[in-house]
Parts: C-alpha cells; sequence; structure tokens
C-alpha cells in the first residue's frame, strides 16, 4: 500500500501536512499512538468514534514502563508507575487526543492517507542504515505491536487530525518580551548580605523556673506533655519458622529441588559483543574479509560504511535478537561472525571477550534448599494450625486456652503505644502490622486470625486501654524545665539581635557590635529570591525578606542556632541583555507555560461541548490484576 501510493506525495497540501506531522511527533510522541483491538468495555468512549480500550491502555503502559525504567535504571512495576500518578496520566493523554479528534471530525478536517504515509515513510524509527525508509524494520514493528499496515495508517490519519487543530492552536502562543524580562529581572536578580549569629545557647542568664513558673508552663503547653493511648493486649503469633523442627527433608527431595531450580543457581555467560548492521550483502562480505585478513573490525567497519561499530555491551543469549543469538554464541573470543540476516538488515558481530557462566553446586546451596523446602512444609502445618485455632475460638474456647492447647507463642503485653514502645519509651520490638492489629481491634473478643506481611499469622485481644492524658508535672519535670529555659533563652536573644538592629539602623558599625558581643559577622555570597546562602545563615525565608529591603537597610531573622541580624550590602540586578541564551530558553519557557494554559482551556471547553464516557475503573483493575 505504501508503493502505490508515495507517487501521489507531491501536492502542496501533502507537504502542508507533512509540516504539522512533525509538531505532532513533538507533542505526542511516537510511543503512545498505538491502538489495538476494542474490548467490549473501553476505558474512554469520546464523540462518535472514539474509543481508548484495555488493550489500548495495557500496549501504553508496558511502552512506557519500558522507557521509565530504562531512563531510572531500575525495573519499574506497574504498582510504582501508578503511584507516581503516571497510569493517570496515560489516560488524561488519551483523552485530549480523542477530544481532538472528535472536534476535528466534527469541523470536517480530513487528512489525506497519502499523509499519514508520507510520516511514517520519514519517520527515524524506520530508517535503514542508509537513512531511507526500510520496509522490513517497519514490517517488524507492526508484528511487534500486534496491528496490521491499514490500522497503523489509520492511527496516523487520526493522529495528524488531531494536531492540525493542536498546532494551530499553539502555534500562534508568544511570550511578550516584557513579561520574559520582568520573569528574567525577577528570578535573576541576586542579593548579598552580612549577618550575625545570636546563638540561643549563648544565652547564660536566662534564670531558673520556680514552682509556679514550671506550673504554668506545663498548663500552657499541655500538648506537648500528653502521653499517647496505651493499650494492654494478648498477642498470639505463628511463623512457618515455629513448625520446622516438626519437618524432615530427604536428599532426594533436596536434589529434586535443587534441579528444578538450577537456573537460580547459575549465572548465564556473558559475552562483551559490537556489531554493525547494513542492508547490503556485499558490504557486510566485506567487512568479514577485511577482519579475517587481520584488520581491526572498527577500522573494517568505518571502511565500508564511513560509521563506528554499535558496541551492544556484555550481553546475555537472551539479550540478543533470535536471529543471532545463537551464531555470535558459537563465536571464540575474537571472533567474527558471517553475515546474519534479521528484520533489522544484515549484521556483522565481533566477540570482544567472553565471561564464562557459572553454576553453585548442591553441595553450596544444600543448607539453603533444605531450610526453603522446611519452610515451605512448615507453612502447610502453620496453615493446618490456624485452622484448629479458628475451630477453638469459633467453639467459644478463650484466646489464651486455645493457643495453650495448641502450644502456641502468647505474649502479654502491659502497655504499648501505636509505635510499639512501652511507657518508659522502649521498643518492644513488636512488628508494625502486630501494633495496628492491636490498635484496630475492639477492647474484649479476640480480633480474626490475621495474616501478617512477613508471613506470620497474628490474633490479639486488646485487654485493656489508656486513653491519652497530659502527663503529671512531677513525671516531666525535667524536661519542663529545660523547655522554659530554652524558651527564655530565645526569647533573650532575640531582645538581644532586635537591639542589635536597632543601634544598626541609626549607624553603628557592624563589626564593631559584633565585637562587643564576642561575635563575628559573616559575608554572604551573592544569592537568589528564595534560595539564600545556608553556609552564611541565610535561609529562603530571611533571603525573601533581604529581597523587600534598599540596600544598607537591615531586617532580623530566625535560624536554626538563634536569631540573625542581616544587613543588605549589595544588590546585582539580572543582566538580560549579557544572557541571550538565557533569555531566549525562558522565552521558549513562558510560552510553553502559556500554551499550556491555553490548551488546558480549550479541552474544558471541548469536554463541555463533546460527550466524554470514561471509566477509571477499568484501568485500575488492570493495574491491581498485575499485582496478583
Amino acid at each position: 500500500m505504501l508503493s502505490s501510493i508515495r507517487k501521489h506525495a507531491r501536492s502542496w497540501v501533502v507537504k502542508a501536512l507533512f509540516g504539522l506531522l512533525i509538531a505532532a511527533f513533538a507533542v505526542w510522541g511516537i510511543g503512545d499512538v498505538f491502538r489495538g483491538a476494542k474490548t467490549s468495555a473501553p476505558i474512554l468512549k469520546i464523540g462518535k468514534t472514539f474509543e481508548y480500550t484495555q488493550a489500548d491502555f495495557d500496549r501504553e503502559l508496558k511502552l512506557s514502563l519500558q522507557r521509565v525504567s530504562q531512563i531510572q535504571g531500575v525495573q519499574v512495576t506497574p504498582q510504582m508507575f501508578a503511584a507516581f500518578g503516571g497510569a493517570q496520566r496515560l489516560v488524561d493523554q488519551a483523552e485530549s487526543k480523542g477530544l481532538l479528534q472528535a472536534y476535528g471530525e466534527k469541523l470536517g478536517i480530513d487528512v489525506p492517507q497519502v499523509a499519514a504515509i508520507q510520516a511514517i515513510e520519514s519517520d527515524p524509527d524506520f530508517a535503514g542504515q542508509t537513512g531511507q525508509f526500510d520496509r522490513a524494520r517497519f514490517e517488524y514493528f507492526l508484528r511487534q505491536m500486534g496491528q496490521t499496515e491499514a490500522q497503523y495508517v489509520e492511527t496516523i490519519r487520526g493522529q495528524l487530525r488531531a494536531n492540525q487543530i493542536l498546532v494551530a492552536m499553539m502555534g500562534a502562543v508568544d511570550a511578550p518580551d516584557p513579561l520574559v524580562g520582568a520573569v528574567y529581572g525577577y528570578t535573576q536578580e541576586q542579593r548579598s548580605a552580612e549577618v550575625i549569629v545570636i546563638p540561643t545557647a549563648s544565652i547564660a542568664d536566662a534564670g531558673t523556673p520556680d514552682e509556679a513558673a514550671l506550673k504554668k508552663w506545663h498548663e500552657d503547653h499541655a500538648e506537648k506533655y500528653k502521653a499517647p493511648e496505651y493499650r494492654a493486649a494478648l498477642l498470639v503469633q505463628m511463623a512457618p519458622a515455629d513448625f520446622v523442627q516438626d519437618v524432615t527433608v530427604s536428599d532426594e527431595e533436596i536434589q529434586q529441588e535443587y534441579d528444578s531450580r538450577l537456573s537460580e543457581f547459575s549465572t548465564p555467560e556473558l559475552r562483551d559483543v559490537e556489531q554493525v548492521v547494513v542492508q547490503d550483502q556485499a558490504v557486510a562480505d566485506k567487512i568479514v574479509a577485511a577482519v579475517k585478513g587481520g584488520q581491526e573490525f572498527a577500522d573494517a567497519v568505518k571502511a565500508e560504511t564511513q560509521g563506528d561499530p554499535v558496541a551492544l555491551g556484555q550481553v546475555t543469549k537472551d539479550k540478543l535478537p533470535s536471529d543471532i543469538a545463537d551464531a555470535v554464541f558459537s563465536l571464540p573470543a575474537d571472533g567474527i561472525s558471517a553475515p546474519l540476516k534479521s528484520p533489522f538488515g544484515i549484521h556483522v558481530a565481533h566477540v570482544q571477550s567472553i565471561i564464562p557462566g557459572t553454576t553453585r553446586t548442591l553441595e553450596d546451596v544444600k543448607g539453603e534448599l533444605r531450610n526453603s523446602l522446611a519452610l515451605g512444609r512448615a507453612a502447610d502445618a502453620m496453615e493446618s494450625v490456624r485452622e484448629q485455632l479458628q475451630d477453638e475460638l469459633a467453639g467459644g474456647a478463650s484466646l489464651e486456652d486455645a493457643a495453650g492447647k495448641l502450644q502456641l507463642n502468647q505474649q502479654k503485653i502491659e502497655a504499648v503505644d501505636a509505635t510499639g514502645k512501652d511507657t518508659a519509651g522502649n521498643d518492644l520490638a513488636i512488628s508494625p502490622d502486630a501494633v495496628n492489629l492491636i490498635f484496630s481491634t475492639e477492647p474484649g473478643d479476640p480480633s480474626d486470625i490475621a495474616a501478617l506481611n512477613d508471613g506470620t499469622y497474628a490474633v490479639a485481644q486488646v485487654t485493656g486501654v489508656t486513653a491519652p492524658a497530659v502527663k503529671p508535672l512531677d513525671q516531666v519535670e525535667d524536661q519542663v524545665s529545660q523547655d522554659w529555659i530554652a524558651a527564655k533563652q530565645s526569647e533573650l536573644a532575640t531582645a538581644q539581635a532586635n537591639a542589635l538592629a536597632e543601634k544598626l539602623k541609626s549607624g553603628s558599625d557592624m563589626t564593631a557590635e559584633a565585637t562587643a558581643l564576642g561575635l563575628t559577622p559573616q559575608v554572604s555570597k551573592p544569592f537568589y529570591r528564595g534560595e539564600g546562602d545556608p553556609e552564611a545563615g541565610v535561609d529562603g525565608v530571611l533571603a525573601q525578606a533581604l529581597f523587600k529591603l534598599k540596600e544598607g537597610e537591615v531586617t532580623v531573622g530566625q535560624g536554626s542556632a538563634g536569631p540573625i541580624v542581616a544587613r543588605l550590602t549589595g544588590i546585582v540586578p539580572a543582566a538580560p541583555e549579557a544572557h541571550a541564551d538565557e533569555m531566549n530558553q525562558l522565552s521558549e519557557r513562558v510560552a510553553q507555560s502559556l500554551a499550556g494554559d491555553l490548551q488546558q482551556q480549550f479541552y474544558d471547553a471541548l469536554k463541555a461541548e463533546i460527550p466524554v464516557e470514561r471509566n477509571d475503573a477499568q484501568w485500575q483493575s488492570l493495574i491491581e490484576l498485575t499485582d496478583q
């Protein structure tokens, strides 16, 4: 089909639409235009024709996970992707595209099939070694996506129709120079200051609180001295390890387990591979002949292709295309393959080095396997005991009697708070899940037998609850006294800072005043609004205050060590004329922001005009299924 239509792709209309294509891919990206088979329950239905199905979502999710995992260098799961809003954004983007396509249909906008064909042929993802459209590469892509050529062409047609509207709307957005200049001047202005930190801890004459002062402080700050809720409970837990001693494992069973899990104990062979892919058999033959004649692989590739080999790095066999994997892994170190064909072209591979695979012997892992098998059977035994415990409790036995009869571990807890600590603040070494079980159980009857995240079962019976209450003064008197003194020190230090600020405002010398207090002033580095210079004691809040002052004016702020007296010593205005590149970049960002606002308003208007049926439960259920 591409070949039969290509000859008609010469008109000015097609050329204009091809210009729109470039903007379309810049906005949407090739990765999110795939469409597959429709389902009976679409996630989105917009207008008369647009549907976004579970299959569409699943395909886009897989592609997104691949891209994000490659960027982050770790395997990103669907749950992780959804937790950060990625899955939601996929559906939001599909909704936006659907609205644009539906609106384009309503306006009668059409995109000739030839424009979609030309768009596909110009896609660099489908270009071969020469930079031209490679049909084999394109067909391989279609097979991977499970689409026909006609389906993909129609997808691109719909995408181009939507982008005619989007580009027309956003192409006219330009950032006014006065606005860009104002933003640049606001964000790039720098200031510097001279500061004196008055350490709160340096105040030695804060005094000592008498009984009346302690009592009043305790009453005024009662929430600070409040004890949390404590619960007394009987906790019964069972873990697979509790039943291991009753399990026997034979050597034959260990051998069978080893054989079935051999891949876990084996490290596959790695090969450091570089390759070149060409489209001409003669070129591939010349490269092979040159290397066999003594020329370096890179030099031979350069001579025939004017390019360099592609380093694949250290790869396992399964990471190579199936068409070439066997041949590459049969080569010796420094060996070169014969020309190998795949949908991508003709490969010539060079094995630079080989890292042999390794396998841990049965003796190496025998103890590990024995424990694994024993724990597995112990888990079965634990499940049987859990059922017996359930029957005992259902028959009216108390938790203590039932646990005793079944010889289960019992832990009587006198008092535990929601963090797992006792009244003295000691950690009771109870798992967070078990603590949560205690605090979610009503006093009196035992809880249900709960499966905890660590693979154990637990039952809790709350035998007492101590409500949150303010601790008596005699229990916290030392803490109250320390808090009163710290507050008094802070009060006196702040008063000293304010007095110093008034002297400086009256013209006193900052260095002389600091010396009189036994302190040393610091000079900050130039800083931006909201950032400050933490090393000099200027945090973001103090920086904001200094940006409101004129040069020479004084303000007082608060730092972690105590109050800070700061005098503005310098203002460095932004210099847009000296930073043309930064101004251009800022202009683009401002324009993008304005375009984004305009685009969102446009989408909101379309939603009010075009019916949208959206079922988020569909994609949410897919995410949940991948976690099972």
